[in-house]
């Protein structure tokens, strides 16, 4: 009998014709894609497609806005090489397209003899900034970059020296008059006009276009003509969306007109009384429409309850025995009933609202102050290039401006222009929803003169649903335009994805249903609002209903229920689904400081990259006490930390009695009083001490005293970290990952070292704030914020603080927006900061519409943590009760939650919402007295363990010293004289693999890496090779390299962009015999974890297997590899990895 085995149907997604449209690579396209349609795949798909018809691969350019969707791009492209060489066609209609697209592609590639596999560097797939530096850098004249440097990770140190520098015009014998005007504006509050002037510089590529032509002849007259069509636009929204209301409202509001007349003749609804249609929708109709909005709305923007249509209004009754009574309530019902109706619709209360915060115009004393700041702003901008100069580095909006300029316009553009035009034939972006102007304007230069059906196409992906980066000048409107519009001369056919291959279906619908209503009802290019589209579920339901839980904490005020709820909630879901990832994601860093320390408490691992402040964790900050007090004896605030430390552990009392010993009547705070210096010194005369702690200081005292004797004697790091060893510092440490944050401490000391001390201590903190805490390894919890979890997916997520939002119109000293109209032609306005009690109508308008494009942008990022997860979602705020009403309050406008909250109440009694009550406070004085005298700290009789005197000293001890004589041969053996040409090829290769590492190895292009070979024969004949061996041992070194540079796992060891990178490190064990030791590469990859490789250019001989090969040079190596990991052990490093490369045999083989 035979088994019938049957296949179940794959099922099609019902959005596969638009997939298949969008490989016609004979058309352009603006795709929308929704989180978890797999966009990636089909961009890929794509490249794959259009390089099987190039002439070139270069012909295809490829743009991503992040290195890491750069990486994931080009690993797939390879992969789906791999495959299709390799393996068998596979079933899955999906993979199996693209299998076919890259089978075609490895013909081509045959064909043309492209060898993509060995030169995968001939794909162009750039970052929208590693395609600006490229530009720039071809011209960097023209450009005016000039040699550029590196992009600063700490651009506010550059921004600082830039304001100082500017300030100095104030104080020079002809003072700058605008920068006066302007501080005078400020009340004279440098400290303010320094802080606001640093934030407009990071943001200058938002303003510093439109700022410059305000000087220029007609600028005011185009301001107000922008505000006049900006009226005409909103007062066109209205009368549209009033609708079939238009007439009702016009009667009642001529009948409250011709009232108020006769009541209060100024008021604003008295313009209705004559008239029998709406007034103009141009600005002279302006305050009509404004006295209409205060019939409907009250002052702080909320529809009017019938309660408040009284007299004021211009529906008064008079006497009941009035024959005018009956038609007075009437129309008072009728306004009552308007109101009612008017209650649900959203379109025209957002309209009233919008015209209620139009401004009437420009006034002239802001106008004055714009003219000024466009004298003052550009002197900034001038001043902050001069930085750069000095610093020799840059940063990426210096960079993309000068990537604009190397092109120049489409009249005349440069020789860089002209030459991309005619190599660029097919250009896909990736990520387009989060498009700036300066993107789009790189993107119209890069297509100019392309014509259409000329074979030129252009392909852009994004999810307007997903545009989260407004804070980078990001335009969601942007996108919007270029799928209506397309983008300069290049038409775009629209296609939606709807299947979301992601989430389970029971996250789908949730989200369906609850996003259609947060989401704006119809797409708002000006403003970048955009409506909502709604994803079918690839996927079923396997995990238990419900899939998606709501938990509102109730007056929680300290938010510890709700750290409470999010640890019970990771135990929980790591009970029931132990293999899972979870993620914690949250919209800002400061959401998580109840949460990460209730994680830690809980004993839950977590990965937080970027997130925990270096300076927040205790040893980095006893460490910088221990700095400060050595470096000051004055500085007493240190000093007493340093006392009250872990490792001293001093009670209050003990610390008061020491910090008043020998001050007589001199209070603890004066500036005269003794340093603690000096009362170590008089330990044993403090009589007041405790037993304790005279026990203690017996211990610590001699050792701080002994350290500042010997100040200025050794290097500021190794004095430092010396004491923190001797003080008993790593027994303090509660997790190993806190020694690495110690040892990034002490990198930063070092660096920040001038002579023993450290001379600017305000560009010291600003790194140190710079720096973040390692995050702890293979945790299956990861922490991080809504935008960095952009692209991820986990199985279960939480999003916690959703009732916490930013400050929306947050202090500034200019504000402007840019937008595009109903032409798509884009507009600009700018407004200088109010005058401390003054309201400019501009200023307050541009603050509006930055709080609500904040609003909608909140609503999408809410958006896009909820679509992370594809099993579980669980969202966790803390939300206050109206003591008085007993009702929920609503959040604020800012918070995350404001978007969903109409549909949390509309549901709060469903099986997902869930509220809890506050924990309750401690009452209990003795707990309480307990925990607040809880100190953590070493036993008083702790003592270090000893340490090898000669291995610890021995860099301090010159007297006998006596070199070793062996030095270790870190490359291949030199076996029999015949094949002295192996040892010197792998020297060469050694050397050049080292060269990579060191410079941009996105440069090494098969072009330059052929031009090496006559300088490696240079250097072979220099080792004494000729002829036919000179020639073998190029042609290994040439494979070695070329092996290195096409694989994976070789492109990430040379990645020169990892921290702490390093190559040919040399390191000396101490003692009496110094032995030195070169590591070939080593670095810290993004986990946190050290990886030392050795390069090993031999291979396999005979009938060897690769495996049997690689354990035997394993075994040859381990004790010279564990001879590096104890070296770096003993800087303080725990994490560390070691392995061994073989480029000829492209394998990394890792020592157990």
């Amino acid at each position: 009998m035979n088994e019938v085995v049957t296949t179940p149907t794959l099922r099609r997604p019902i959005d596969a014709n638009a997939r298949s449209q969008a490989l016609d690579i004979s058309r352009s396209f603006a795709v929308s894609a929704p989180a978890g349609s797999g966009k990636t795949g089909l961009l890929t798909q794509r490249v794959l497609k259009l390089l099987a018809a190039c002439q070139q691969p270069e012909e295809v350019l490829a743009i991503t806005f992040t290195r890491k969707a750069a990486g994931e791009m080009r690993e797939r492209l390879i992969d789906a090489l791999h495959s299709a060489r390799d393996q068998a066609r596979p079933d899955n209609p999906h993979d199996a397209i693209t299998w076919d697209l890259a089978r075609a592609l490895l013909e081509r590639d045959r064909e043309l003899e492209w060898e993509l596999l060995q030169t995968p560097q001939r794909l162009r797939i750039q970052t929208i900034d590693g395609l600006c530096r490229s530009l720039a850098s071809q011209l960097p004249i023209e450009s005016g970059l000039g040699a550029p440097g590196e992009p600063l990770e700490r651009t506010q140190i550059a921004f600082e020296l830039a304001v100082v520098n500017l300030l100095k015009h104030l104080d020079g014998e002809t003072p700058d008059a605008d920068l006066q005007q302007l501080l005078l504006h400020l009340d004279n509050d440098l400290g303010q006009l320094n802080k606001l002037l640093r934030i407009l510089l990071d943001k200058r590529e938002q303003w510093l276009g439109p700022l410059l032509s305000v000087n220029f002849d007609g600028a005011q007259d185009y301001f107000h003509f922008v505000i006049d069509e900006l009226v005409a636009e909103k007062l066109q929204d209205l009368t549209t969306a009033l609708g079939s209301y238009a007439g009702e409202l016009l009667e009642l509001a001529s009948y409250a007109g011709s009232n108020l007349q006769k009541e209060n003749p100024s008021h604003g609804l008295c313009l209705f009384a004559e008239l029998d249609d709406f007034p103009s929708t141009d600005s002279s109709g302006l305050p009509a429409w404004l006295a209409l909005g205060s019939l409907l709305l009250t002052t702080t923007g909320d529809l009017r309850k019938g309660g408040g249509i009284n007299k004021k209004l211009g529906f008064g009754l008079p006497d009941k025995k009035d024959p005018e009574r009956p038609i007075a309530e009437e129309y008072k019902q009728r306004m009552k009933d308007l109101l009612a109706e008017l209650s649900g619709n959203e379109p025209l209360l957002s309209a009233l609202r919008e015209v209620g915060k139009l401004p009437s115009g420009l006034q002239q004393s802001q106008w004055q102050l714009l003219q000024g700041l466009a004298q003052v702003l550009p002197k900034l901008v001038a001043e902050l290039k001069l930085v750069f100069q000095q610093l020799g580095a840059t940063d990426y909006t210096e960079v993309a401006q000068a990537a604009l300029i190397a092109l120049g316009d489409s009249d005349n553009p440069t020789d860089l222009a002209l030459k991309l035009d005619l190599q660029t034939q097919h250009i896909l972006v990736d990520e387009f929803q989060d498009t700036s102007h300066t993107q789009l304007q790189l993107l119209e230069k890069l297509t100019a003169g392309w014509q259409q059906r000329d074979g030129r196409t252009l392909f852009i992906v994004g999810d307007g649903m997903q545009s989260c980066y407004g804070f980078r000048n990001a335009n969601v409107g942007i996108f919007l335009d270029a799928r209506e519009r397309g983008i300069g001369e290049v038409p775009l056919e629209t296609l939606d994805l709807q299947v979301n291959f992601r989430s389970e279906s029971a996250v789908v619908n949730w989200v369906n249903e609850t996003f259609q209503r947060a989401f704006p009802q119809a797409d708002n290019i000006g403003r970048g609002a955009v409506r909502y589209l709604q994803s079918e579920a690839f996927k079923g339901s396997k995990w238990a209903e419900p899939s998606v839980n709501f938990y509102g904490c109730i007056d929680d005020e300290d938010r510890n229920r709700e750290a409470t709820q999010a640890v019970e909630l990771v135990q929980q879901l790591q009970a029931q689904d132990p293999e899972s990832r979870i993620a914690i994601l949250v919209r800002k860093k400061k959401h998580l400081q109840k949460i990460l320390p209730a994680l830690s408490t809980a004993n839950i691992a977590f990965q937080a990259p970027e997130l925990a402040p270096l300076a927040s964790k205790m040893v980095v900050l006893d460490l910088l006490s221990l700095t400060r007090a050595l470096l000051d004896p004055s500085d007493r605030i240190s000093w007493l930390a340093v006392l009250r430390a872990p490792w001293c552990g001093l009670q209050l009392p003990d610390l008061y009695t020491l910090a008043n010993w020998g001050n007589g009547d001199i209070t603890v705070t004066d500036t005269s009083a003794r340093p603690l210096l000096m009362a170590l010194q008089e330990v044993d005369d403090i009589a007041l001490l405790s037993d304790e702690g005279q026990t203690r200081l017996a211990q610590v005292a001699p050792k701080l005293l002994h350290a500042w004797q010997h100040r200025g004697r050794k290097p500021l790091r190794t004095w430092i970290e010396g004491l923190w060893l001797e003080l008993g510092g790593p027994a303090t440490v509660a997790q190993k990952s806190d020694l690495n944050n110690v040892q990034d401490f002490l990198q930063l000391l070092e660096a920040f070292d001038t002579g023993g001390a450290i001379t600017d201590w305000q560009q010291f903190t600003l790194a140190l704030e710079q720096l973040y805490a390692r995050p702890a390894q293979d945790a299956k919890v990861q922490v991080m914020t809504i935008h960095k979890s952009k692209g991820l997916e986990f199985e279960h997520v939480l999003i916690p603080g959703l009732d916490q939002g930013g400050k929306p119109g947050s202090d500034q000293l200019l504000r402007w927006s840019e937008w595009l109209n109903r032409e798509g032609e884009s507009r600009f306005l700018l407004a200088p900061k109010n005058a401390r009690g003054g309201r400019d109508p501009v200023f307050e308008y541009l603050k509006h519409d930055n709080s609500e494009r904040e609003r909608l942008e909140g609503t999408r990022l809410l958006y896009v943590g909820c679509t992370r997860a594809i099993r579980s979602l669980h969202l966790l705020a803390c939300i206050n009760r109206d003591e008085k009403k007993g009702h929920l309050k609503a959040p604020g406008s800012a918070a995350l939650l404001a978007g969903i909250w109409p549909s949390v109440l509309h549901h709060q009694e469903r099986d997902w919402c869930h509220w809890l009550e506050a924990e309750e406070p401690l009452l209990n004085q003795d707990e309480a007295s307990r925990d607040h005298d809880y100190l953590l700290r070493l036993p008083s009789q702790w003592q270090p363990q000893a340490m090898p005197r000669q291995e610890w000293l021995a860099q301090y001890r010159m007297p006998d010293y006596q070199p070793k004589t062996e030095e270790e041969d870190n490359i291949p053996e030199l076996g029999q004289v015949a094949l002295r040409w192996l040892k010197h090829a792998g020297t060469i290769a050694h050397e050049t693999l080292a060269t990579i590492a060191e410079t941009n190895i996105n440069d090494w292009t098969p072009s330059k890496l052929k031009a090496q070979r006559p300088l490696w024969q240079l250097r072979l004949k220099q080792l004494g090779l000729s002829a036919t061996s000179l020639d073998r041992a190029a042609e290994k070194v040439e494979i070695a390299v070329r092996n290195s540079l096409n694989c994976p796992t070789g492109r990430w060891l040379l990645d020169g962009s990892l921290r702490e990178s390093a190559c040919e490190l040399e390191l000396h064990s101490g003692g009496r015999q110094l032995r030195r030791s070169i590591v070939d590469r080593t670095f810290i990859d993004n986990e946190g974890t050290r990886w030392i490789v050795d390069y090993k250019t031999a291979e396999p001989s005979g009938e060897e297997s690769q495996e049997e090969f690689i354990a035997a040079q394993l075994e040859q190596y381990r004790n010279q590899l564990e001879n590096y990991r104890k070296l770096f052990y003993a800087r303080g490093e725990r994490n560390i990895r070691c392995a061994l490369y073989f480029p000829l045999m492209q394998r990394l083989a890792e020592l157990d």
